[in-house]
């Protein structure tokens, strides 16, 4: 198998522009959560 030609593949990328608000709006609404979750754990004590 001396004649067999190795193949290049592409690697096909997915990309896109982040949109700017979608972090903020990740971390504010993980923080509520935590929060939320530790309210209930300190009542529940």
């Amino acid at each position: 198998m001396s004649g067999q030609q190795e193949e290049k593949k592409e690697i096909m990328e997915l990309s896109h522009e982040p949109v700017p608000g979608y972090r903020t709006a990740f971390y504010i609404v993980f923080l509520l959560g935590v929060l939320y979750l530790a309210v209930i754990f300190l009542k529940s004590l």
